[in-house]
């Protein structure tokens, strides 16, 4: 619960520094919200050499609410608040375990769309994320909790890049639907070389996603307010 309550506060503050600064005109500002699912890996080239060690597909959900900001017809920027489940799913000497990681992830990005006043738009985004640890734990293959807080393991912060493509559905002149294959990396280690059970020497881990996302927009001013 305080999570979600973090979530919502956290991208209520977002929202209103972006309106405070964009609405009084209404041009070309725009909020969205979109639910989502993707594939998650922890890639490290260490493990690859561990005898008996592969990743499995990971499957798992997303939730996002955002706000992008048009200078052109066809450039702008937006911010967007991403609640992630992900992690890694592996097996080891024939047995299977799940490490489940859930982050609040804030990307950055520059947005391009064609023609706003068309009937389908597509879209590209691109830029820097910043993703939050919070919560973690670590997973039997029968789905019974082996270690309920495993925070210690992984860093709060970590620095990546994301970037997605897609399409928009105009329904009416302040409303499109949408969908976007979305995908990101860290560029940092995720996991934390100083806690007690690192393994002195084991090579950096880097967390990854791939996936899809489908949602609503609606735009102040309707279209005909991007310029």
């Amino acid at each position: 619960m305080k999570t979600i309550k973090s979530f919502i506060m956290l991208f209520a503050l977002s929202a209103l520094l972006l309106t405070s600064h964009f609405t009084f005109a209404q041009q070309g500002f725009s909020l969205k919200a979109a639910v989502g699912g993707h594939t998650s890996w922890i890639f490290n080239s260490g493990d690859n050499d561990i005898p008996g060690f592969s990743q499995k597909l990971y499957l798992q959900p997303a939730l996002s609410l955002g706000s992008t900001y048009n200078f052109t017809k066809n450039i702008g920027l937006g911010l967007d608040l991403v609640y992630t489940l992900q992690g890694r799913k592996y097996e080891l000497e024939a047995e299977e375990g799940r490490i489940a990681l859930h982050y609040l992830k804030i990307p950055l990005y520059l947005h391009y769309n064609t023609n706003p006043e068309a009937k389908w738009i597509f879209t590209a985004n691109a830029g820097p994320q910043i993703s939050m640890l919070t919560k973690s734990s670590l997973f039997d293959a029968d789905g019974n909790v082996n270690e309920d807080n495993i925070k210690d393991s992984y860093h709060d912060l970590s620095f990546g890049a994301y970037i997605g493509a897609g399409a928009e559905y105009k329904l009416t002149d302040n409303f499109n639907l949408f969908g976007q294959v979305r995908a990101d990396m860290d560029f940092t280690n995720c996991e934390n070389d100083k806690a007690t059970d690192y393994t002195l020497g084991r090579e950096k881990s880097y967390n990854a996603t791939a996936g899809v996302q489908f949602g609503v927009r609606y735009i102040f001013g309707g279209i005909s307010s991007i310029k």
